[in-house]
């Protein structure tokens, strides 16, 4: 009995067919990546990398490239590379117990603080804390009375450079209702600190008028954020947008504008806020740089610039410079409209008004400074 074979034939056509559209679409999703990691900042590559240790990172180079363990063989085994993986997949880390909760439970996100530079004596126990509070809390102690003010120690000379009646720095304070335990009668506790009369205007007015002292022009704004915000039925979370509205319209009024300066003020208390400096208290001070934005490069050059500024004074006098993203605040802080964008924390609840004034002073010389050796 003959057996019969059957060759089934190949249709070439539709076999080049799905190979091309095969090709298109490998070239379509790689082109769709490349255009998506474009505007990929390299503030997430480092934090993508961060999750790597020294000992993994070698060691994954060593899988490929046997020459990497040259001079390594008497090193001990680092992470092994389950352990790397387990924590670039998943964001924990197993050598850090709080990694298992602090992406679960939002009130501890505080702990995960990027800290760009470090302040002397700076951990997890004194990281910065921002306030949240409710438009009552916010609006309260309208009557507390203006503090009498230090005088402005003017230079014995007229400044010998000007910047001929122009205004150059932007002074706002998107918080504007944080005030100091010390100026509100009878206050005791963090969430008491507040006023929509006597707060960190105080220290935004006494930067302004150092400023001008030096020959710089400046404005400092007074808005009062607090009663925008209840005009408006917004809460406490929208102060970003709101102080955006008006920084947008100091721009877009006045185009010498250059520098923009946010000033707030912490929620620690005054163990952590307070240093001595010959004999004399002084408030320190960090800065809070928003990754969220193109100038964050900028941004966050300019922070550390002053912040080494303010450690050749005296290391202590400052808390750091930390990032933040979307997940961990607002994101942006208003920095993607000035390359030269800083918002600086000044103080905290407990700290009194001269001790806040002399950080001040002292800040408002490194500003000029910075300012006229950049021009």
């Amino acid at each position: 009995m003959r057996q019969s074979i059957y060759i089934k034939s190949i249709n070439l056509k539709r076999v080049t067919a799905s190979v091309f559209v095969g090709i298109v679409l490998l070239f379509l999703l790689a082109s769709l990546f490349v255009t998506s990691m474009k505007n990929t900042k390299s503030y997430y590559i480092h934090q993508w990398f961060e999750k790597m240790s020294y000992e993994g990172f070698i060691k994954a180079f060593e899988y490929e490239n046997g020459h990497f363990k040259l001079g390594n063989e008497s090193k001990k085994d680092g992470q092994p590379i389950t352990n790397i993986l387990f924590s670039f997949i998943t964001n924990i880390r197993l050598y850090d117990p709080k990694s298992l909760l602090v992406h679960e439970i939002s009130s501890m996100t505080k702990f995960e603080n990027n800290i760009l530079v470090a302040g002397e004596g700076i951990d997890f126990t004194n990281l910065p804390i921002e306030s949240s509070l409710t438009l009552a809390e916010i609006n309260q102690n309208p009557n507390v009375k203006d503090p009498v003010n230090e005088p402005i120690k003017n230079p014995a000379n007229p400044p010998s450079k000007t910047t001929n009646g122009k205004d150059v720095f932007f002074i706002y304070h998107t918080h504007s209702w944080e005030s100091f335990l010390p100026l509100i009668p009878g206050a005791k506790e963090p969430n008491q600190a507040s006023s929509p009369k006597v707060n960190v205007s105080l220290l935004g007015e006494r930067l302004k008028n150092n400023l001008e002292a030096n020959g710089i022009g400046a404005i400092d704004d007074k808005t009062n954020i607090g009663a925008e915000l209840t005009k408006r039925h917004w809460d406490w979370g929208k102060s970003y947008k709101m102080s955006r509205l008006v920084v947008e319209n100091a721009l877009s009024q006045d185009k010498d504008l250059n520098y923009l300066i946010d000033i707030h003020r912490d929620d620690q208390r005054g163990k952590v806020t307070t240093t001595e400096i010959d004999g004399q208290k002084y408030a320190k001070l960090y800065f809070i740089v928003g990754v969220e934005n193109k100038n964050y490069q900028k941004n966050l050059a300019l922070a550390k610039d002053l912040n080494s500024e303010i450690m050749k004074f005296n290391k202590g006098l400052t808390r750091g410079i930390y990032s933040k993203n979307y997940k961990q605040g607002n994101g942006v802080y208003n920095q993607d409209l000035s390359p030269n964008s800083i918002l600086i924390e000044v103080g905290g609840v407990d700290n009194t008004l001269p001790e806040l004034y002399r950080t001040i002073d002292l800040l408002s010389d490194i500003l000029s400074k910075y300012y006229w050796d950049h021009q």
